[in-house]
């Protein structure tokens, strides 16, 4: 699912209702570094998954929340 959200933010698609800033399309390499952060950490917590070991998997959820949250910091209204 880390894949999906991006597809609904193309190039032109800020007019209309939204919940995103602007920034998304005025900064598309600082949107981009977000994604490929995100994407990073979901992938760490895959392979982290895999080994059983509950407190790194913990850990690395952790970490890859974050990814979610400095995204919707930076290129959400709240």
């Amino acid at each position: 699912m880390a894949q999906q959200p991006w597809q609904y933010f193309p190039a032109g698609s800020a007019a209309g209702k939204t919940d995103a800033k602007p920034e998304i399309w005025s900064k598309p390499a600082d949107w981009q570094k977000a994604i490929d952060n995100h994407k990073a950490a979901t992938a760490k917590l895959k392979q982290v998954a895999l080994t059983g070991d509950l407190a790194a998997i913990k850990a690395q959820f952790g970490a890859t929340q974050q990814t979610c949250k400095a995204c919707h910091k930076d290129f959400r209204k709240d």
